[in-house]
């Protein structure tokens, strides 16, 4: 009788999860962009073929001619310079989009395909001289080592409004990171990680040397621009956040998707992933041939120096905090491969890549439709390395955009401060001699916020929508994601937004 109840009990469960879907994607904006790449197209036609159906011969002949292109990207929406451009987005709009996702040529151009000449663009040299000649010349800010001499930084006495910040962040989707921020000038990123590692328990786990950890985390957090609009330490803290609710209220951890392990690689990766970040993106450091761009051959510049500079401090011995124990190097080495992965992953230039991956290792066809597997019913220790590193990726991708999922008023401070933190960029690429970035001239009508709707649209929805349907616990995030969506779409008029 108990066996028939169980099993009447899990069939009621699943119907109720399929009406949720069901419900969820009559609300859920639909766009006129199609997102499938060739991987996807050819998946789903094998499926019609091994389902019994007959696709039309035209489909076959679309597929093989678009398979036998020598510059198809595989992971790549098909025709997505001609979807971005024609689509209802507008011209400028399009083109930005385009710029995120695809990226400009190595080689800076004219109007005419002309490489430009003339000298680099440098930056103003903020770095000391012991850095290295890459890193003198890289325009970003770098600061001298910690004594050993100096005192633990962490309050021990924190106020009890930051205490009840500290506690609230633990468990909120739509934490106010700003107003944690005002009551923990210049401290929001180190308290919060601290507190973080204290809670969990990993402190305490790892005999992690408490002293050396805070000079690290106070460390991390001078590499972060307080200038910068946009990519600073209150950004970075936000960001290890929503990790920590993804990892820890999503169900990544309680599904075994991820282990104790990982949840410490990715708070690490979490809080370096902009370290030195210097306000302009990988677009102007190739097309100025920065020193970042040259030393790492235009691919992915920053995340390679966020991810590199953050390393190099953990090899000095003063920021050390890890035990010198036995099984300690190997355990490092497991460390750093997540974080790299998590780290590189954050370029927007790999997002189809990641998340085409991603859907494809875990969707499954079910009554006639695909949909993603819940993450409670897949054995994770059958799951293959790979796909569980585009989950490791997918979790700090939803971090990095997470203010879309924030409180209204908290994530549109956030557009409003990208904004102006590409203006910025406008600005010096017009000092440079350089063509100025669609949506990033202070002059023309209307900046970033113009693409919000495109951005919601193509990137955040499908991003979150993908993580929530394999993590259910996680929907509190996509919920937020689809209110602000709704919040911009009601002010498209004053926008100048596509309707």
């Amino acid at each position: 009788m108990q066996e028939e109840q169980r099993k009447l009990q899990r069939e009621a469960n699943s119907l109720a999860q399929r009406l949720e879907a069901v419900l969820h994607d009559k609300f859920t904006p639909r766009s006129s962009f199609d997102a499938d790449t060739p991987i996807d197209k050819t998946l789903q036609f094998l499926q019609g073929v091994i389902a019994g159906d007959m696709p039309p011969v035209q489909t076959a002949l679309e597929l093989y001619h678009i398979l036998s292109e020598s510059d198809t990207n595989l992971r790549q929406p098909i025709g997505l310079e001609s979807q971005l451009l024609q689509n209802s987005l507008g011209s400028e709009v399009g083109q930005s989009m385009l710029q995120l996702l695809q990226g400009n040529s190595s080689a800076p151009r004219g109007s005419e395909g002309v490489i430009i000449s003339g000298p680099v663009c440098m930056l103003s040299d903020k770095g000391s001289s012991s850095e290295g000649a890459v890193t003198q010349s890289s325009g970003l800010t770098r600061h001298g080592s910690v004594t050993k001499q100096q005192q633990l930084f962490i309050p021990t006495n924190v106020t009890p409004d930051v205490e009840r910040r500290l506690h609230d962040a633990e468990s909120n989707w739509q934490f106010d990171i700003f107003g944690f921020a005002e009551a923990s000038p210049g401290n929001c990123l180190s308290l919060l990680m601290f507190h973080l590692m204290k809670q969990t328990g990993m402190v305490k786990q790892y005999q992690l040397d408490e002293n050396k950890l805070c000079h690290f985390l106070q460390k991390i957090e001078s590499g972060y621009d307080s200038a910068n609009p946009y990519h600073n330490s209150i950004h970075v803290a936000s960001v290890v956040q929503m990790s920590h609710m993804l990892l820890c209220h999503g169900g990544v951890l309680k599904s075994g998707a991820m282990n104790r392990q990982q949840q410490v690689a990715t708070y690490w990766s979490a809080m370096v992933h902009d370290h030195e970040h210097g306000g302009l993106n990988n677009d102007f450091l190739i097309k100025s041939r920065h020193p970042l761009a040259v030393t790492y051959n235009d691919q992915s510049p920053l995340e390679n120096h966020h991810m590199a500079s953050a390393s190099r401090l953990m090899l000095q011995p003063e920021y050390q905090y890890l035990p010198a124990v036995s099984g300690s190097t190997e355990a490092i080495a497991q460390l750093r491969v997540v974080s790299v992965n998590q780290v590189l992953g954050t370029d927007m230039k790999k997002h189809f890549d990641i998340t085409s991956r991603f859907q494809a290792a875990f969707k499954k066809p079910s009554g006639g439709a695909e949909a993603l597997s819940a993450a409670a019913t897949l054995d994770w220790d059958q799951v293959k390395a790979e796909d569980k590193t585009l989950v490791e990726q997918m979790v700090l991708k939803c971090a990095d955009i997470g203010h879309l999922a924030a409180a209204a008023r908290t994530h549109k401070r956030w557009a409003y401060q990208l904004e102006e933190e590409f203006f910025r960029q406008g600005d010096k690429e017009r000092t440079c001699g350089l063509p100025v970035s669609p949506l990033m001239d202070r002059s023309t009508q209307g900046g970033m916020t113009r693409s919000q709707m495109g951005f919601f649209s193509i990137v955040g929805i499908p991003l979150f929508k993908a993580m929530a349907e394999l993590f259910e616990d996680a929907q509190p995030m996509l919920d937020g994601v689809l209110a602000n969506y709704h919040h911009w779409e009601a002010a498209t008029p004053e926008a100048d937004l596509p309707a």
